[in-house]
């Protein structure tokens, strides 16, 4: 049975009610269904003796002739797994695996135990059986558990890539509120002259660094007018003919954060390309759900299998040379709204994409 199969057929079936239920009606089938053979104990063998006489015993070794390459420690579901992940972490360390798993069957916490770290800085994914999208769920399995992937160092790999990717996030997630807050305690000059720049580009009013200062700590001081306010009629206009606001500057992108990953682009049609081309290497077999998606409920498509299906075929883009072709023709809005649809499409929400603007 396919593993997308196995997981529908758990979230359609009542939880297990204990330790030894999950072990053999959730995360056994999950084995199974990712190439391992759970009735042969030469792959996957219950109850495997950890650190000799004064050791202990782990739940499930997943092996590899006479290596193993991850240990599956199982727990009775609605346990708080917080309490079990030294002891499966001192097991997968002694017994030199890449991987660890703490379970519940429907709750899944892996770890990198060699990693160095507190506990909570190895762990490298938290997986919900009975949450999010089954597509998803089905990649992140079999990128770090599946059997070929586990066998050839390429879940090792993969893992240690995510780790390093949430460490820095969380790093991120710390130090930019306090280099922001410096910024605005200390009236970051840069900061300032951004300001300036974006709010004459919006109103053709250059204001005061000072009204400036007093917004971004949020102060409600009386401020003297604008510089802009206080020219004379004569400097503001010329022999009566009517102001003309200068044309409006097209901000265009110069990078796009997608999954935590930056890319550089150099417009609109360049984010929408990145963001087809990262889709369909991750999803090339469900790519033709794209081809169901049209404008305003009307024939016209977004993505096909031929560019003569666009009203300008010559503003179309073949999706990494795969035969699927994406319609360029829209306004930078439009394709941002075009690059969130493509993204709800395979279960990930608009958020998962950053477009950086240039300044």
């Amino acid at each position: 049975m396919h593993l997308k199969e196995v997981l529908e057929k758990i979230r359609g079936s009542a939880s297990p009610v204990n330790e030894e239920a999950a072990k053999f009606q959730v995360i056994a089938p999950i084995l199974q269904a990712l190439g391992w053979d759970t009735a042969d104990g030469e792959q996957v063998k219950f109850e495997y003796s950890v650190g000799g006489r004064n050791g202990g015993r782990v739940d499930i070794a997943l092996k590899n002739r006479d290596r193993v390459v991850a240990l599956v420690e199982a727990k009775a579901p609605k346990v708080d797994l917080n309490s079990h992940v030294a002891q499966v972490l001192g097991y997968a360390f002694h017994e030199g695996v890449d991987i660890c798993v703490l379970t519940t069957g429907m709750e899944w916490w892996l770890y990198l135990p060699r990693e160095p770290g507190e506990p909570r800085n190895r762990r490298f994914a938290q997986l919900m059986v009975e949450q999010g999208s089954l597509e998803q769920l089905v990649e992140d399995f079999e990128c770090f558990l599946g059997k070929q992937n586990l066998v050839r160092g390429g879940s090792l790999r993969q893992a240690q890539r995510v780790l390093k990717a949430g460490l820095e996030a969380d790093r991120l997630k710390t130090e930019i509120p306090k280099i922001w807050k410096r910024m605005l305690d200390s009236s970051d000059n840069e900061l300032v002259e951004l300001i300036s720049r974006r709010v004459y580009e919006k109103t053709s009013i250059r204001p005061d660094s000072t009204q400036i200062e007093a917004v971004l700590r949020d102060s409600s001081v009386q401020l003297a007018p604008p510089v802009e306010a206080r020219k004379t009629s004569k400097q503001r206009y010329l022999a009566g003919a009517p102001q003309r606001s200068a044309p409006a500057r097209t901000v265009k992108p110069v990078a796009i954060i997608l999954w935590g990953q930056r890319y550089p682009v150099r417009s609109h049609a360049g984010m929408l390309r990145t963001v087809a081309d990262k889709l369909f290497e991750r999803h090339a077999g469900e790519f033709d759900k794209l081809l169901t998606i049209h404008i305003h409920n009307r024939k016209r498509p977004f993505v096909a299998r031929n560019p003569s299906a666009f009203i300008k075929p010559g503003t179309s883009y073949e999706v990494a040379s795969s035969g699927y072709w994406v319609d360029l023709n829209f306004t930078g809005q439009d394709m941002r709204k075009r690059a969130d649809q493509f993204l709800g499409c395979f279960g990930y929400p608009p958020s998962d994409l950053e477009v950086i603007l240039e300044s």
